[in-house]
């Protein structure tokens, strides 16, 4: 009888484990919070947006959000930790492709316009905004800037390993093909992108000039 009421007692918490909703996974929420947090920046603009605004949109409490973000500037940090992987896409599963090919890959050649206009409109906020907010700048820096170029570096130097390039250097080179990159990428008014082929072109030349001079021959 006794193992009968523990059979019935498992059954019915499987069935209760079968009908309860599925726990949403914290890097997906966390995500979610991210591109909730991105959107309202564009929106809004860093100073105006606020961090109730933010948990109402993602449909979370204000005590989950703290959870993931400090602050405000903690979560505008994750913003540009996620968005500059639109802006170079390293690093990536690109060690057996031809070096060409795989810069073509890391410098985006091939997005259409409408998400190059998306992916600068962050970038024009934010400097927008650091009039108001200076520590903007030293969030893009760091959590854009420096860490795409220490991807970047990471990328010459296992090519370097492999034989394909000739790396002195490989934060410094790195940091020369960003400039070459995005020295004159900005759009020059808000809204309004680089036209494609126009763009192809020049990240074609950039792409050349580099390999030029660091490529064994």
């Amino acid at each position: 009888m006794r193992e009968e009421r523990l059979d019935t007692a498992e059954e019915t918490a499987r069935t209760r484990r079968r009908g309860r909703p599925k726990v949403t996974p914290d890097d997906h929420r966390r995500a979610l919070i991210v591109e909730t947090g991105r959107r309202l920046f564009l929106e809004r603009g860093f100073g105006r947006a606020t961090m109730s605004e933010v948990a109402a949109r993602a449909r979370v409490s204000k005590r989950t959000l703290y959870g993931f973000f400090a602050d405000k500037s903690a979560l505008f940090a994750a913003v540009v930790e996620a968005h500059r992987h639109t802006m170079l896409a390293v690093p990536g599963d690109d060690d057996r492709l031809p070096l060409e090919e795989a810069l073509r890959g890391i410098v985006r050649i091939d997005i259409d316009a409408d998400e190059d206009r998306a992916r600068h409109a962050l970038i024009e906020m934010a400097f927008h905004e650091s009039v108001a907010h200076p520590e903007l700048r030293e969030v893009i820096l760091r959590h854009g800037v420096e860490k795409s170029r220490q991807d970047l570096a990471a990328w010459l130097e296992r090519r370097a390993a492999a034989g394909e390039v000739i790396v002195d250097d490989a934060e410094a080179l790195a940091g020369i093909l960003m400039d070459m990159v995005f020295g004159a990428s900005r759009p020059p008014l808000p809204g309004r992108g680089e036209p494609s082929e126009a763009r192809r072109h020049r990240l074609e030349r950039c792409i050349a000039v580099f390999l030029g001079g660091i490529a064994r021959r």
